[in-house]
This record gives C-alpha cells, structure tokens and sequence, in this order.
C-alpha cells in the first residue's frame, strides 16, 4: 500500500461532511495487524491501535493545503507501527471517521522499543494532505472547511475563453471576466466513495467567434462575488475550441475518477 485516502471519508468530504478547521483531528498510530481497506469508514475499523491518539495542534488550512504541529506520541513499550492514520475523533471509536493512511514514509514500518515516538509530518509544498488541480485552491479551502456540497449545491459549469489567464487567487466566479455562453446547472449529481459525477453539461447552440479554452465549475449563489470557484479544466477533448454555432455538449469522464476524484 502507499499513502493515501479513504473512499468513504473523503465521500464526506465532498458532501460538507469534514471540517478540518473546527473538528478535533487526531493522529493514530497503526499496527502491523492492519490492512488497509477501502470500506473502512471509522476509527474502530483499525483494531486496536497503538499508543494513544494524539490531537493534531495549530492546523491550518491554506489553498488547499492541510498542515498540523508535528506530533509526539510519547514513549511506546512494544509494538510494530506499520502506519499513521489521521480521523476527525466524535469520542466513539464507532462513529469517528477515518479519513488519511500514511504507511510510506521514513522510519516506517516501526518496531516500538521503549523510545519515543515523534511524527514529522512533511516540510514540502504538500504538506500533510495538499487537495491540488483541477480544484482552485480556494475552492479547495472550502473543501476542506465543509463549505461545499457537491451533492445537494447547486453546482454549475461554464466554459471560458482561451484569454482568460488562471491566477491562484482566484476565488469567486466574478474573478472570471467573461464566459462563453450560459452556465449549466449540473443535473445527476452523485458523490460516492470520494468520487463526483454528473449528467454531461448540454450547453446548447454557441454562436461563432469565440475560442473555448476551459471549462470551471463553480457553486452558484445567485451572486457572481460570492459564487465559489471550485475546479478548472483544460485537459478536455477539443480544446481550445472555436465556436461555430453549432451544439456543445460536454462529455465527463467514464473513467474511475469521473469529474474528480478525492481517492488517489
């Protein structure tokens, strides 16, 4: 196995269900009895772990980029840690959902004799968990912050011309200029196992003299100042494209991560 998420968290994640910034998120230290699974969905799922389960201090959320204090587990007698897991903890092993899997990783698989146990977690851009493109950083902030459910939002697509220049800071629709066309409404949303899927978006009759260049998809509001972005995608079939007054129909993925996937 390699480091990685969990379906049903991350399920949670994209229906407003994880809030990183406001729930008590704890690290756990992993035995070599365990093997990753991809139904599990909570912290009793893991057995008896070793150790106790240390709450993750000073956490940040920036552009997506989850980070905590490194995290010391005190000494641990015996054992051998095959993995660090991270959970959101209700205070019932039952109901606390796992939601990251780290078992790669310098000193690990880890054999406890009496010493410390110190969790460094990565220095690098990435972080603890970093959620990048297609997502906007700020869109994945709110990911992260439960402020975006890919079910039950109302999430629409628009497509952009090729002079709209991407910026990092982008965060809200009215950051984009101009569009080509209208915006479509998603219709069939579903988020299952970390993966969000919908209806291909019928953007009807496109009058010529426009070059397509990507296509975003955002949470409506009913205002463009405080409609979040979410994703952004250039990697799509016929783009750049030039209107010619024909139809556009776009087409997602039928592929594993459909629109995006939150499971590596």
């Amino acid at each position: 196995m390699s480091n990685t998420s969990y379906p049903l968290g991350m399920q949670a994640a994209l229906s407003a269900g994880v809030n990183l910034p406001s729930a008590t998120v704890k690290a756990y230290l992993i035995a070599n009895s365990y093997t990753y699974d991809g139904t599990d969905q909570y912290v009793a799922d893991w057995g008896t772990t070793i150790g106790t389960a240390q709450t993750l201090a000073s956490k940040s959320i920036t552009n997506g980029i989850f980070d905590a204090d490194d995290v010391d587990f005190g000494a641990i007698a015996s054992g051998t840690i095959k993995a660090v897991g991270i959970a959101i903890d209700t205070g019932n092993t039952s109901t606390s959902p796992v939601l990251f899997y780290f078992d790669t990783g310098s000193g690990l698989p880890l054999v406890a004799n009496g010493g410390n146990v110190n969790i460094p977690w990565n220095n690098g851009a990435d972080k603890i968990v970093h959620l990048d493109a297609p997502f906007y950083p700020k869109g994945a902030e709110k990911v992260w912050s439960a402020a975006i459910n890919m079910a039950t939002d109302d999430i629409r697509a628009i497509l952009v011309p090729s002079s709209y220049v991407y910026d990092a800071a982008h965060d809200f629709l009215d950051d984009i200029a101009s569009i080509v066309g209208s915006a479509v409404a998603l219709s069939s949303k579903s988020v299952t196992n970390g993966v969000f899927d919908a209806a291909d978006a019928d953007f009807g009759t496109i009058a010529s003299g426009s070059t397509i260049g990507s296509v975003v998809i955002y949470k409506h509001t009913g205002t463009p100042s405080t409609s979040p972005l979410l994703m952004r995608f250039t990697d799509v079939v016929g783009l750049p494209l030039a209107t010619n007054g024909a139809g556009i129909l776009l087409q997602w993925s039928n592929g594993a991560a459909k629109i995006v996937s939150l499971v590596p």
